[in-house]
């Protein structure tokens, strides 16, 4: 297995993550959860990526690996609870208890990274959704905070300082990112996750 650091953080992540929203899309059985998942970690694969919203995925990861979370950097999102059409960016309230909700479902006390996710451009430059975040790493719930998204809203959260990573598309079918924020977020040291 390959790794490397991601940004400043510190953690030194496999090159390779397992993204789990497709195990919640899906409507993975939970014993095939438990073996994936545990196969990767005895691989050496050390992140696993997830969200709220991602149906229950929060809770299969849990179930699978929570026993074993020293064994990788677990990372998170919050900001869809109610679903894609009501994002809980004008509400601090909702959004913290997504990330406490997340906390529960994935058997951990902390995560190592909470990310706003797509979060608009507009809600991010008001500043409220990033001062959740901030206030959840202060209060132990998290490492690390971080912007998952794309296009402007992207380049103004990687622009403002306060996040630690940014998790952008990254594709032969979307390159936008490689002029528009990845060569801002190596400047500035912040760990890039390709989604």
């Amino acid at each position: 297995m390959i790794y490397r650091e991601l940004g400043k953080t510190g953690m030194k992540v496999s090159v390779l993550g397992f993204g789990g929203a497709e195990i919640g899309f899906q409507k993975v059985p939970q014993d095939d959860v438990n073996t994936l998942l545990n196969a990767a970690l005895d691989a050496g694969l050390n992140v696993i990526d997830t969200a709220e919203c991602y149906v229950d995925s929060e809770e299969k990861i849990g179930k699978a690996v929570g026993s074993r979370r020293k064994d990788y950097f677990l990372f998170t999102k919050c900001g869809h609870s109610q679903g894609w059409s009501d994002p809980d960016w004008d509400s601090p309230e909702r959004l913290m208890a997504s990330i406490d909700r997340s906390l529960t479902r994935l058997k951990t006390d902390r995560v190592d990274l909470v990310q706003l996710h797509s979060c608009s451009l507009e809600h991010l430059k008001k500043g409220l959704v990033i001062e959740v975040l901030e206030k959840a790493r202060a209060a132990g719930k998290t490492r690390f905070i971080g912007y998952s998204g794309d296009d402007q809203a992207a380049k103004y959260a990687v622009e403002c300082g306060k996040f630690d990573t940014l998790q952008t598309s990254v594709s032969i079918a979307d390159q936008q990112p490689i002029d528009l924020t990845l060569p801002l977020a190596l400047e500035k040291g912040i760990g890039v996750i390709a989604k």
